[in-house]
């Protein structure tokens, strides 16, 4: 009796350890993408519409619109983004120091700009 208690108190808490761990891993998974350079689509607009960053930098593009939408340069071709639907994402690296101006192709309306230094 002792030995089944005792085997069922080891399962329990192999299950339990077993649970907390993977939680972990979802905290730090979910820690990493919060603590990027993200800029969300949604609303029509860009969020934030300017941002500052540094050369070497990555910045995402996360479109949480029901529609798709675009990143694209206003002059040159430093941003251009195929057309990219909901929970879809975009990233660039700036490897350039400089004011990068964009839109989205399909609602011009749409405007952002990235600042690098």
């Amino acid at each position: 009796m002792k030995k089944r208690y005792f085997i069922l108190v080891l399962l329990f808490l192999l299950f339990i350890a077993g649970c907390s761990s993977s939680n972990k891993n979802s905290d730090n998974q979910a820690n990493t993408q919060i603590n990027g350079i993200n800029v969300k689509i949604t609303g029509f607009a860009f969020s934030p519409a300017e941002l500052t960053v540094k050369v070497g930098d990555t910045v995402t593009w996360v479109n949480e619109d029901s529609v798709k939408h675009t990143v694209t340069s206003d002059s040159g071709s430093e941003l251009s983004s195929p057309l990219f639907a909901k929970s879809e994402t975009y990233s660039h690296t700036f490897n350039t120091p400089g004011t990068f101006a964009y839109h989205c192709n399909v609602h011009p309306d749409m405007t952002g700009k990235v600042i690098v230094q």
